[in-house]
Formats: C-alpha cells, structure tokens, sequence
C-alpha cells in the first residue's frame, strides 16, 4: 500500500486560484485604506494636542477609501461573475488610470 503525502498538484493550482480571486488590486486599495484609519486612530489616541486636532480627518479618508475600493470591487466582480481574470484586468486598468491621474493632477 502506498500513500502519497505531498499534496495534489490539483489542489496547489486551486489555493492559488483562490489566492487570486481574494486579493486584487482594488482589495490592496482597501487595505491602504484600513491602514490610513487605523494611523490616524493612533494619533489621534496618541499624539499631541495638534495631531489629535488633525488627523480624525485621515480616519474618515481611509473610511472613505476603504468603502469606494470594497464596493467597486463588489460591483466589478458581480458584473464579471466572479472570473478571476477579468477581475484582474479590469481593476488594474482601473487602478492603473486612477495611479495615472494622481501623478498627473
């Protein structure tokens, strides 16, 4: 009797899938967005009387950004019926011209 302990190639090929089908650019693009929350938390908790002043405002742009990106995502993927690739291709092109319009503004 032989049992084989390495893992299917079959079953690699789907965790990368997987993989690929949780995090994409515009998913990246929330967590940017959970980031700038949970700074702005810190000094507001933290910091001096001046950054407790100013940086709510960073809470509720990463607010902001983090639901744009969750419900672009959302609607991208509802549209595409969940094919990865064209998830893919079409947030990139969509962060690419968002990137694009930042550098140039």
């Amino acid at each position: 009797m032989i049992i084989n302990l390495s893992p299917n190639s079959s079953d690699c090929v789907m965790n990368i899938e997987k993989l690929f089908a949780w995090i994409t650019p515009l998913v990246l693009g929330a967590l940017l967005g959970l980031y700038e929350i949970l700074h702005g938390l810190f000094y507001v908790l933290y910091g001096t009387p001046d950054q407790r002043r100013d940086y709510p405002l960073e809470i509720v742009l990463g607010l902001l950004i983090m639901a744009v990106c969750l419900g672009v995502h959302w609607l991208i993927r509802r549209i595409s019926h969940s094919n990865t690739r064209t998830i893919w291709i079409t947030e990139s092109i969509l962060v690419g011209f968002i990137i694009y319009g930042f550098y140039h503004s």
